[in-house]
């Protein structure tokens, strides 16, 4: 009997852990290259785009990263949210296999773990390498919506800068993740943050956080009363904002072009 209590504990602890999905630990590493050695020119602009891309499946109800790669691949760099990891059969996370189809960095930095593989999280894809970068995880998180922000420092003839990535749950559900972002993008005298926000900037949390220096990059292509994708710039010059429609995945697709305004000193 006690053998047979034993082993249906053990069942029940197997299938509490197989379906519970864990936050993944803060990160940090070096370098990631391009293979070129390739660093921004300061005195060229360049474009940003971020998207929410359903772990690749559109409105259709086709899962198919292919049309992810041709509406990001003239963008120099991208930051991704609901991007899907790896599992059992499947060892490439799609931060990889866009990399692979790209021929840029493909950078993966997952927010939960399930049966131990990082199942889903954020990536950033770059046509330029990059010197440095970190993971913060955010608490507190609900159920399993765990939730991270990601900081990486890029280098050029003018001065470095930092972009920022991440993917929040509504503010109704708590402003401290919110908070924590806006603190760090705030470090930074030159800083892009991206990402899906849940949240249009007019959400009164979002109008109390958002540094006063920082400019919507979007503002002037999507009312900010239904938009929750954010391109918010801090230190540098917004020229130009365009979107692609949602079909691909759905959410839009949003990009801006960015300049160097004044050298850093």
């Amino acid at each position: 009997m006690l053998a047979m209590i034993f082993l249906i504990l053990l069942l029940l602890a197997g299938l509490f852990i197989a379906t519970r999905a864990w936050p993944v630990k803060a990160r940090a590493g070096e370098s990631l290259s391009t293979g070129e050695g390739s660093f921004l020119n300061g005195n060229k602009a360049f474009t940003v785009g971020t998207y929410n891309i359903h772990r690749a499946r559109g409105v259709d109800g086709l899962k198919d990263l292919s049309r992810i790669a041709a509406v990001i691949r003239d963008c120099d760099i991208v930051a991704l949210q609901e991007v899907e990891g790896t599992r059992i059969f499947r060892w490439r996370d799609q931060a990889k296999l866009l990399s692979t189809i790209l021929q840029r960095v493909g950078h993966f930095t997952p927010t939960r773990k399930l049966l131990f593989f990082p199942q889903r999280g954020n990536a950033l894809v770059s046509v330029y390498s990059i010197k440095n970068w970190w993971t913060t995880p955010l608490f507190p998180s609900t159920g399993r919506a765990h939730r991270n922000f990601s900081v990486y420092q890029f280098c050029s003839p003018e001065g470095s800068f930092h972009i920022l990535n991440t993917h929040l749950s509504k503010p109704s559900e708590g402003e401290r993740p919110l908070e924590a972002v806006m603190e760090a993008f705030k470090r930074y005298p030159r800083a892009i943050l991206m990402g899906d926000f849940n949240a249009p900037t007019s959400h009164p949390a979002m109008t109390k956080l958002i540094p006063g220096d920082a400019v919507d990059a979007l503002s002037s292509i999507e009312s900010d009363t239904r938009r929750v994708d954010m391109i918010l710039v801090r230190g540098l010059a917004v020229e130009k904002a365009w979107s692609t429609p949602v079909g691909p995945s759905d959410h839009p697709f949003f990009a801006a072009r960015i300049r160097f305004n004044n050298p850093e000193h």
